[in-house]
């Protein structure tokens, strides 16, 4: 039996940027909420020598991606806190 949600497309996030700095994560979730530009957080598994204390990755809808890089780009410019992606999540959940 095939619903009308069968033919829909469900894994389309973006990886936009990562994250180094909690002050940096929390000033880029606030600017994300008051565009209204849904996203989640992944926290990847630290590694042995990983040089990053703190990291996290933002990752939003193919539909918001020119929008939350621009955000990002005004917000911090060529600040070495973030690093950008912009690339699709590998994660497939079908």
């Amino acid at each position: 039996m095939e619903t009308i949600y069968s033919s829909l497309k469900v894994n389309n996030e973006f990886e936009l940027c990562n994250v180094y700095s909690e002050e940096a994560k929390n000033t880029l979730e606030q600017a994300l909420l008051k565009a209204r530009i849904s996203y989640y957080m992944n926290y990847p598994r630290k590694r042995l020598f990983d040089r990053h204390k703190f990291n996290c990755i933002f990752c939003v809808n193919e539909n918001n991606l020119a929008e939350a890089e621009e955000i990002v780009y005004e917000l911090f410019g060529e600040d070495p806190v973030i690093k950008m992606i912009s690339q699709k999540n590998p994660v497939d959940y079908l």
